[in-house]
């Protein structure tokens, strides 16, 4: 029984070196009187996570070099397919990225992979271009829309600052053809990785989980999410209608519900109906009738989850 062959590999889905098995091989040796070389083809599994990947290696036997412990050794150059950036580990959930920013961020990728860093640079650029685009972000050059993007919201000030370290490293490839070092790529990525993350893929997940409540909009929702909890015909507070929602509210309830009683008498509201004011503990306290709540047709994009 022939001895299993172990080969440490980058993984594509473990993002680190780990221990592969050898599934297939074939092998190619130069004609002795011919240049002496060697070629092998290998297909590979990660003994970790069963990832399947190819693995060419080349042996230059004239090519030889002195080690550090005094030996001698030949060339050896080895090259993975699909192609990988070493111990990095694509967005989680990218999906929830919209398909243009996508695209422009898996082609960067590949452009990394492969050892393109001025493509992988210009790629990076392009994809906070796609992301202002894709939030509307205006200004007639990406110095001025990062900053809005800023003053919008959507970003800290530490991540613009970043981001602006983006724009330089994409203007010097696009118009300097200056290529970067690895090191220099590998913290750009990251960077605009963590926008990614942040603008689209959290904002998504987060909507899953109870937030702050700090629109009239996002007031009403969680008004009528409550309100169907509830009996018809119960008379309540507004405070008492959101119960444990009332936490969410960063605003001053008032303003909101001064803004409500207006809806209601204006019959934008038909779920709940003005009743008396009632004195509690010294304040004038509106009181509501519990209505039945229609089923408007609302937009997936601007769905806001109160669980």
């Amino acid at each position: 029984m022939s001895e299993e062959k172990i080969i440490w590999a980058d993984c594509k889905r473990c993002a680190r070196k780990t221990q592969h098995e050898e599934m297939y091989i074939h092998h190619i040796s130069a004609d002795p009187d011919e240049y002496p070389d060697a070629e092998t083809w290998q297909v590979i599994r990660c003994r970790g996570c069963l990832n399947i990947a190819f693995r060419y290696q080349y042996d230059d036997y004239c090519d030889v070099h002195e080690t550090d412990d005094g030996n001698y050794e030949h060339t050896t150059t080895v090259s993975l397919f699909p192609k990988t950036i070493r111990n990095h580990k694509r967005l989680d959930c990218s999906y929830y990225i919209p398909d243009v920013i996508r695209n422009v961020y898996q082609q960067t990728l590949s452009a990394y992979g492969e050892e393109a860093y001025i493509l992988a640079s210009v790629g990076l650029r392009a994809t906070i271009e796609a992301t202002c685009n894709h939030l509307k972000i205006s200004g007639n050059s990406l110095e001025k829309r990062i900053d809005q993007l800023f003053k919008a919201g959507h970003v800290s000030n530490g991540d613009k600052r970043r981001l602006h370290a983006i724009r330089f490293l994409g203007n010097d490839a696009a118009h300097e053809i200056l290529e970067p070092n690895e090191s220099e790529l590998r913290v750009a990525l990251e960077i605009v990785e963590h926008l990614l993350n942040s603008v689209f893929i959290l904002e998504k997940k987060a909507k899953r989980l109870e937030t702050v409540i700090e629109t009239y909009d996002e007031f009403l929702k969680a008004l009528s999410s409550s309100v169907k909890q509830l009996k018809l015909g119960e008379t309540m507070s507004v405070a008492n209608i959101l119960g444990r929602k009332r936490r969410l509210v960063t605003q001053s309830l008032t303003s909101f519900e001064a803004k409500l009683i207006d809806d209601i008498s204006a019959g934008n509201i038909a779920y709940l109906k003005l009743e008396k004011i009632e004195k509690i503990d010294g304040r004038d306290i509106q009181l509501y009738t519990i209505g039945e709540v229609s089923k408007p047709q609302v937009n997936e994009e601007d769905e806001f989850s109160f669980l």
